[in-house]
């Protein structure tokens, strides 16, 4: 890298340091920049640094993919099995390759890697695993599964490069080799549904990445007076256009962080849509906001304009997802704004977590919700989160709340690697654990038996504390990175076993969980590994429930443990 560099790539660089220091300052500056880069590519996604970790693939044999991101309706699901996942005509699938380098320009090989590794890893059953790293072989056994599915199902699938550097500017040669990319990976996919984009993210594009901060406070511009029936609450009518303008950013797509707390994803081509879509193409003397039940906004606390106008902070909207996207439709479609029709629009403030609970309950009881959707609002995570809170841990409830204020990756716990924590022990099932990471929240039976009364707020906390500390142990034991990933829930659950000398692990035995010592933490890694190795040392062995009963017996020999 050159000695000189210009303000911007100075800017950039002090930030990856702080986020290194941040995430893990063992570190190195090359992984911090990969994993800011995927970060800020992936904002709208609301990315943990787990989650981004899940994705990240750089190192020998990597196909110059230095993250690999696959997306289902926004949901992430690397590691998860094909036959897990739910898709129908209605799904659309992102998936994300992404190379970044900490230099002062873009590789003239960059393409040409994907150009070959695209190929190779999609156009056979069985990829070759001593060419390829073994996590970008498995991502490609998911991405080739679901791509088998898009003219069956008719998928929308929309596959982006991306190609992130310090550099000033890009070569002509680079663009055209991402032409020649585009119609290769088009030739692959023939499918008219499949949309295909490779990018350049140079510094300065990287820099206003950086520095896009999202809106914490937003103005909903009303057509006339709202009606305020009290200090915390607001009715408005807002026209078509202003509305659209709310929800949409600059490039015309859906502020996905405004629908965080939406209890449903967008369902498309569904008949409510279509009647609604119909009354939207339909103008006619009626005004849209009679025929349709209107939007709800809840935010933690609201201000009156001057201008018919309220301003929200930290506005989400909790029920009206399909009618937003209609009109996001709607509006983009027309030639000119010419359409002056108006939607109604609900505004409740409060920040008080069980009331929101209860709003979003009370506004979408037309269908069956899913209790997952509502977990994060329950009391069992509010208390966690407090409890967590007044011993030095953040318990990362709202999705990236922690990284978003700073906290160190080291002391933030999400609600999924928590479950996937207590499935792994106190289930006894860290297969399940490992190849559900998406899955957590959405198994009611399991769910009930992780997160309820007879769990201590202790033994959360011990737990959380203990499997944090081992996420950042295992990465000091030579393992690759995805040995570390497939093999981290096992090593929990046998070192809580090893603790309680028991394959059973109670919600007791878990408030007298301790870190574990560098020694301790070698010898389950070694049982674990070899056990891991002799079943074939792959994805499909972690997530296999016969692994288990290996590590199982093992322990049991090795360690003298009581019987089940």
């Amino acid at each position: 890298m050159s000695k000189s560099l210009n303000i911007t790539q100075s800017s950039i660089q002090d930030f990856v340091e702080s986020e290194r220091c941040r995430i893990d300052d063992s570190m190195s500056s090359g992984a911090a920049f990969e994993h800011v880069a995927a970060q800020q590519i992936l904002t709208q996604y609301l990315l943990d640094d787990d989650d981004i970790a899940r994705g990240l693939t750089d190192g020998g044999g990597d196909g110059g993919y230095d993250g690999i991101f696959i997306f289902v309706n926004d949901v992430l699901v690397n590691g998860e099995d094909s036959d897990s996942l739910e898709l129908d005509n209605k799904s659309r699938v992102d998936i994300h390759f992404i190379q970044a380098k900490n230099q002062t320009k873009f590789s003239e090989a960059i393409i040409q890697n994907w150009k070959d590794s695209f190929a190779n890893l999609t156009e056979t059953e069985n990829p070759d695993r001593e060419r390829y790293r073994e996590e970008v072989v498995d991502l490609f056994v998911l991405i080739r599964a679901i791509l088998r599915q898009t003219i069956i199902k008719r998928l929308q699938v929309y596959i982006h490069f991306w190609a992130v550097s310090l550099a000033t500017q890009i070569h002509e040669n680079l663009k055209k080799q991402a032409r020649e990319l585009k119609e290769l990976v088009e030739g692959i996919i023939p499918s008219k549904n499949t949309v295909v984009d490779v990018d350049f993210i140079t510094a300065q594009k990287f820099f206003e990445l950086i520095e896009e901060v999202p809106d914490e406070t937003m103005t909903l511009k009303g057509t006339k007076e709202p009606l305020c029936p009290d200090s915390s609450s607001a009715i408005l009518t807002v026209s078509l256009k202003d509305y659209h303008d709310f929800v949409t950013d600059d490039n015309g797509h859906l502020k996905k962080i405004l629908f965080e707390a939406n209890i449903r994803d967008y369902q498309g081509n569904v008949h409510v849509n279509q009647a609604i879509r119909e009354t939207l193409d339909n103008k006619s003397a009626i005004d849209f906001w009679w025929l349709n039940n209107g939007i709800t906004i809840i935010a933690d606390s609201m201000a009156r304009d001057m201008d018919h106008s309220v301003s929200l902070t930290n506005p989400r909207i909790v029920n009206g997802l399909q009618t937003s996207n209609e009109i996001a439709r709607h509006c983009q479609s027309l030639e000119e704004d010419d359409d002056d029709r108006k939607v109604l629009v609900k505004c409740i403030a409060t920040s008080n977590y069980e009331i929101k609970a209860k709003i979003i309950q009370a506004t979408n009881n037309q269908t069956s919700i899913p209790p997952a959707f509502l977990h994060s609002l329950e009391t069992t995570h509010l208390q966690i989160e407090r409890y967590f809170k007044n011993h030095g841990l953040h318990y990362d409830r709202r999705k990236s709340s922690g990284k978003n204020n700073g906290i160190p990756s080291k002391d933030i716990v999400s609600i999924s690697f928590l479950g996937q924590c207590l499935i792994a022990t106190l289930l006894k099932q860290p297969d399940y654990a490992r190849a559900r990471p998406a899955q957590i929240l959405g198994d009611e039976s399991k769910y009930n038996k992780i997160f309820n009364d007879n769990i201590s707020l202790k033994a959360y906390y011990q737990l959380a504390k203990t499997c944090n500390q081992i996420k950042q142990l295992i990465k000091k034991f030579g393992l690759t990175r995805g040995e570390q990933n497939d093999l981290l829930f096992h090593v929990i659950y046998l070192y809580c076993v090893k603790r309680s000398a028991s394959l059973e692990i109670t919600k007791s035995e878990l408030e007298l969980l301790e870190p574990p010592s560098t020694e301790d933490l070698r010898l389950v890694i070694e049982l674990t590994k070899a056990a891991y190795l002799d079943f074939g040392g792959n994805a499909q062995t972690a997530k296999s429930a016969s692994f288990v009963s290996e590590i199982q017996k093992r322990a049991s020999e090795q360690w003298n443990l009581e019987s089940q």
